[in-house]
């Protein structure tokens, strides 16, 4: 079988029509070695159906897999990971695009630095106007430590390069949402070596539809997934852990719950369960490292205005929608 340098694993779900700049961007890669493996989450509105035909005619080596019902996009990318040739995997949303240099750059990484992963920056985009983002909170480019990483790094499925052989034994959880809050930091722990490139490659779509901005959604999701993360990584990294709860359970549940429009007093109680097992937060590196919406959100946790909350929360749906 012969050898690729790069897995580019996709799922895809009623969304073909989205597509053009990501076919784009990969078609024009200065960087040839690599495949793509796009797994149908059993689309039925013709999305699967426009990828075969548009497969017969594009010039990358593309893989497609349907799956038999619809589970999310953690099982999809499981699925495209057992069939993955690369030496490397990476995700790739099927909405966003990367930079066409990506792969180029990756591969100067890895044939210089001896890791097993590589974590690199991204855009927010609405298609118009970009906006820089980190994918580590705190970070200059070289190789990290990996307290710092498990400290620091954001948990978005996108924006990392694993090494395939690394991730025998790590897969998403099968959870609709959140399943990249279980993934990451348990995929960088078993690469055991990090590299981070504090340079924006990647363009990640906001739109008001996408599955991250559906508020039907609630916190458990997030909580079951970081029950994950408590169960298989807090005995080695205890203070890791405690510094990533601060901006999963209780930035990004509590976001969840204001958007559920969950009442007052279920807020409350969350907030007590979260502080007998997490006490004295507020102390916490992180909280200095987020940015100044997460901090006053955080603000109104610590002095629970719980209408400041749900008036925040809002303004966040407005503000990525």
């Amino acid at each position: 079988m012969q050898n690729i340098r790069f897995s580019i694993i996709t799922p895809m779900y009623n969304s073909f029509e989205l597509m053009h700049r990501y076919f784009e961007s990969l078609e024009q890669q200065t960087y040839k070695d690599f495949e793509v493996i796009i797994i149908d989450d059993s689309s039925n509105d013709g999305s699967y159906e426009k990828l075969c035909e548009y497969v017969k005619k594009s010039s990358l080596n593309i893989s497609i897999r349907k799956t038999d019902k619809n589970g999310g996009p953690g099982n999809a990318r499981n699925l495209g990971m057992d069939i993955a040739r690369g030496e490397w995997i990476t995700f790739i949303d099927n909405d966003d695009w990367v930079d066409i240099n990506l792969l180029q750059e990756i591969k100067a990484i890895i044939e210089k630095e001896n890791v097993n992963c590589v974590v690199y920056d991204y855009y927010t985009t609405d298609g118009k106007k970009s906006s820089i983002q980190h994918s580590m909170y705190k970070g200059n480019t070289g190789i990290t430590s990996m307290h710092n990483c498990m400290m620091y790094v954001r948990n978005h499925a996108v924006g990392k390069f694993y090494k395939r052989d690394c991730l025998s034994k790590v897969k998403y959880p099968l959870l609709r949402r959140c399943e990249d809050v279980a993934f990451v930091c348990r995929a960088i722990d078993a690469c055991g070596s990090v590299f981070y490139l504090k340079k924006p490659l990647y363009y990640y779509y906001q739109r008001n539809n996408s599955l991250s901005n559906n508020l039907s959604l609630d916190e458990n999701d997030m909580v079951n997934a970081f029950k994950i993360l408590e169960k298989t990584l807090k005995h080695k990294y205890p203070d890791e852990i405690k510094e990533k709860s601060v901006s999963d359970l209780l930035y990004g549940g509590l976001l969840m719950m204001c958007k559920s429009q969950k009442n007052g007093r279920y807020i409350n109680r969350y907030i007590d369960d979260y502080e007998i097992k997490y006490p004295n937060w507020y102390k916490c590196e992180n909280v200095n490292n987020l940015g100044k919406a997460k901090k006053i959100f955080l603000l109104a946790v610590r002095g629970r205005q719980i209408v400041l909350l749900k008036i925040l929360a809002w303004i966040h749906s407005r503000l990525v929608g």
